[in-house]
């Protein structure tokens, strides 16, 4: 990828070359960015977004890493990351939450205004904006049963509001096509913080038990098909266990796929095809990818 430091003199943050995304990944995998901007503002970022526009750059939004498989060859692209962005304002019952909010962080503050309802995305290590664009949840609730309002930049960069009856969400997807999204406003109800707590604790509790926390992981690999568990599926086939290199099929929960040292972005892709293939010979079922598989563009 070709560019000029000249076309950036209107952009303010920071611009880093040849940056390792292995640090931004939970998977601690993936090469260099060609470019790496952090900017200081979404108005900043709407700039930055405009001039990739204008010169022709692929460019890509990464949060916290949690749902995403970065490539070992790294990204011949321009890649954003707000995670410095972790503002959160409090509004009678809502809470405004800045994209790179954590999300274990945002709880946290939830529960210390007496804020109930997000506590069931406790233990998920994502940032906000990651949480609204794949619509992030579990059996209980996804994050758009909450959501009132986004702020976003849309791909012309163009800074945009849109209230959740505008949106159009799905299960495991925000369906909002290519955006940085820069705040996220959430409606709660008010709560007794010993409750919150209490919540928050039976949920950490019951994943610690049947999930591998502390592994590196980017959470679940495939959705969940209609009716049916992956996880159940690939258990069912055989293939806890199972292992490409330091890649391999948790003994914990079966959806997820951990790295035991030196795993790579290929291991990863051929263990999810593999698991792919043989749940179908089994079942018949063609398990779909959830975690967001990245790759440099032709």
């Amino acid at each position: 990828m070709e560019w000029s430091k000249k076309w950036f003199e209107d952009y303010k943050g920071t611009s880093r070359e040849g940056v390792s995304l292995r640090s931004y990944s939970n998977l601690k995998i993936g090469g260099p960015a060609a470019l790496l901007l952090e900017p200081w503002a979404e108005e900043d970022a709407a700039v930055a977004i405009r001039i990739c526009l204008e010169h022709g750059l692929p460019y890509r939004v990464l949060g916290a890493g949690s749902n995403v498989v970065l490539p070992d060859e790294g990204l011949d692209e321009v890649v954003f990351y707000v995670g410095h962005w972790n503002r959160v304002v409090r509004d009678e019952h809502r809470l405004i939450a800045s994209a790179g909010k954590s999300l274990p962080s945002l709880i946290r503050q939830a529960k210390e205004c007496k804020l109930g309802g997000l506590e069931f995305l406790a233990g998920i290590p994502a940032q906000v904006g990651g949480a609204v664009f794949m619509n992030a949840g579990t059996h209980e609730a996804e994050t758009f049963d909450l959501l009132e309002s986004i702020r976003f930049i849309d791909e012309g960069g163009e800074l945009l509001e849109a209230t959740r009856e505008d949106l159009h969400p799905s299960y495991r997807s925000g369906g909002l096509g290519k955006v940085l999204i820069t705040t996220a406003t959430f409606k709660l109800e008010p709560r007794p913080e010993e409750e919150i707590k209490q919540n928050m604790e039976i949920l950490l509790k019951r994943r610690a038990a049947t999930q591998p926390v502390s592994a590196r992981s980017v959470g679940c690999i495939f959705k969940n098909p209609d009716g049916d568990a992956a996880g159940r599926l690939i258990q069912a086939a055989g293939l806890k266990g199972e292992r490409i290199g330091d890649i391999e099929v948790s003994s914990r929960h079966a959806n997820y796929f951990v790295n035991l040292g030196e795993g790579t972005s290929a291991q990863l892709l051929e263990l999810m095809q593999r698991v792919q293939d043989r749940v179908f010979e089994e079942t018949g079922v063609r398990l779909e990818p959830e975690v967001q598989i990245w790759s440099n563009r032709a």
